[in-house]
């Protein structure tokens, strides 16, 4: 009886898992950055692909990919995208300990306006050791996720944004 009610409260504890490329929506606890994501796992489990924007000062969105697996950190190097077994898309990435980034507006366009419409999606990199890192994605079932993201930092599917030049300093 006991092992059947800690199996029950297990049951209620435990979140309910967000769909694939669900948008989720988040605000810094002090108000001044809001974030606005879409991820799906990895078909084993071991890693995350996700699209966000961080609206504060400056809006910018980017493409992560994070792995179980110590990718190593710095310096920038090579991830591939390939959609839907099409040609490879690829460039170099920002990479943290367990993940890599791009935030840069072309490389991003390109790789959401692939995405939106991917039915899967294949990324391959190597950790700062040089063994390769492979990762099979579901794409979206609509571009719905992608161009919600997006929309949250005023950046449209398919087009570069255009930055407006900083004022020169005084």
């Amino acid at each position: 009886m006991i092992s059947l009610l800690a199996l029950f409260l297990q049951a209620i504890a435990a979140p309910a898992p967000v769909a694939p490329w669900t948008v989720t929506n988040r605000t810094s606890t002090d108000g001044t950055i809001h974030t606005t994501l879409a991820s799906v796992p990895s078909s084993d489990g071991n890693a995350r692909l996700v699209m966000k924007c961080d609206a504060g000062t400056e809006k910018v969105v980017s493409v992560q990919f994070f792995t179980r697996t110590a990718l190593g950190g710095p310096p920038d190097r090579p991830v591939t995208l390939t959609i839907d077994g099409g040609t490879p898309l690829g460039a170099n990435w920002e990479f943290v300990e367990k993940g890599a980034f791009i935030r840069e507006d072309i490389g991003v366009t390109t790789l959401a306006a692939a995405i939106a419409s991917a039915k899967t999606i294949n990324v391959h990199t190597t950790t700062a050791a040089g063994e390769p890192i492979d990762a099979s994605f579901a794409g979206p079932t609509s571009p719905a996720p992608v161009t919600a993201v997006l929309a949250a930092c005023d950046y449209t599917l398919g087009t570069v944004p255009v930055r407006a030049k900083p004022a020169p300093k005084k």
